[in-house]
């Protein structure tokens, strides 16, 4: 069993057991930053980027299997289909930038997925130590780095706050005070009502400290009942 293993992480032709080898490390790794992102409560979550680290994966399987499975097809060109993941991937992280404010919102979410599409192109490759490496180096960078810029407090109150309330009039100081309690800071606050469907949405420029997480302030808002949903973005 294991010589046969040894020999499929070998083999450089695509095949239904290497096909699905390379299918299921995609799944599992964009799972992996996925779960990341949707601990952190960012909309581009778990299903999104299991699903482009897949479909990324695939695209490369399919764009090697052509040329091998239709060897007299003219101008066979393995990496033309897995040139054009990048760029359809673009929109999506594209979709995933929103300004606000005379700030910009998403741009670490964007570059996630960017970096998820290339994780999943090098498991359909069949390069799977790579693929690995790169998933635990992109997870470093969004959980480490995370505590790093916290710990240096150096990410110069560029947190996104957003907070979904079930009223048209939130009481702005509890928020504020549950917020300011656990050590963060709050400022540029702007609030969006709804009269019809009676929901609002509260917005703010976060500062985290140094013994602060994104997790102790979406905590602190949870006793109000009126919270629907918290968001913190970078």
């Amino acid at each position: 069993m294991s010589e046969y293993f040894t020999q499929l992480l070998s083999e450089s032709q695509i095949t239904p057991a290497t096909a699905l080898l390379r299918l299921v490390l995609g799944l599992v790794l964009g799972l992996c930053i996925g779960l990341e992102r949707q601990v952190r409560r960012h909309d581009a979550g778990l299903r999104t980027f299991t699903l482009i680290c897949l479909g990324s994966t695939c695209a490369v399987v399919i764009s090697i299997w052509i040329p091998q499975a239709y060897p007299d097809m003219l101008n066979g060109d393995p990496g033309r289909i897995a040139a054009q993941v990048l760029a359809g991937v673009g929109f999506i992280g594209a979709g995933s930038i929103v300004k606000s404010r005379g700030g910009v919102q998403g741009l670490t979410s964007a570059a996630c997925i960017w970096q998820t599409a290339i994780v999943g192109m090098t498991a359909g490759a069949g390069l799977y130590m790579a693929a690995v490496v790169m998933t635990v180096m992109t997870l470093f960078v969004l959980v480490a780095m995370d505590w790093f810029e916290r710990y240096l407090r150096i990410d110069g109150g560029n947190l996104i706050l957003t907070i979904v309330l079930a009223t048209p009039s939130p009481n702005k100081d509890t928020i504020e005070k549950l917020v300011t309690a656990t050590g963060a800071r709050l400022r540029e606050q702007s609030i969006a009502s709804d009269n019809t469907t009676g929901t609002s949405v509260v917005t703010y420029r976060l500062t985290l400290s140094s013994h602060t997480s994104q997790s102790d302030v979406i905590k602190a808002l949870t006793p109000i009942a009126e919270v629907k949903k918290v968001t913190i973005i970078a």
